[in-house]
């Protein structure tokens, strides 16, 4: 299966497309998923990845470049959550621009935290 427009009216659920892409991670069946608005930032950030792989000698630009828009695609397979989750963090960010709790927990409690379970199971 791979990935195909999710244009609207084009029938295929976000849990289609999550799938097909799950079987096939290829810059195709990636831009195959993405929404039509997405199209030509794709496009231009896959041709400059590629001008660079191939002016460096490295493909690791590529790889950056496919893997960020295989997770973009995914996360926008589902137009309606994406928007909720879009406004979710404007949100939390307008919170914490004002000082705001926003619910979260602070890092550095975060990582003690983590010290804390790691130095009691002996790692």
């Amino acid at each position: 299966m791979t990935a195909q427009p999710h244009e609207p009216g084009h029938g295929r659920t976000p849990e289609e497309i999550r799938a097909s892409l799950r079987n096939d991670r290829s810059p195709r069946a990636i831009r195959a998923a993405l929404p039509v608005e997405d199209l030509d930032a794709f496009d231009r950030q896959y041709r400059e990845a590629l001008r660079k792989a191939g002016d460096d000698l490295d493909l690791a630009p590529l790889h950056e470049c496919v893997e960020s828009w295989w997770r973009h695609a995914v996360l926008k397979a589902d137009r309606v959550e994406y928007a909720r989750m879009i406004d979710r963090a404007e949100e939390i960010q307008r919170r914490a621009d004002l000082g705001e709790p926003t619910g979260g927990v602070l890092w550095d409690e975060a990582f003690e935290a983590r010290l804390r379970s790691r130095a009691q199971k002996g790692q």
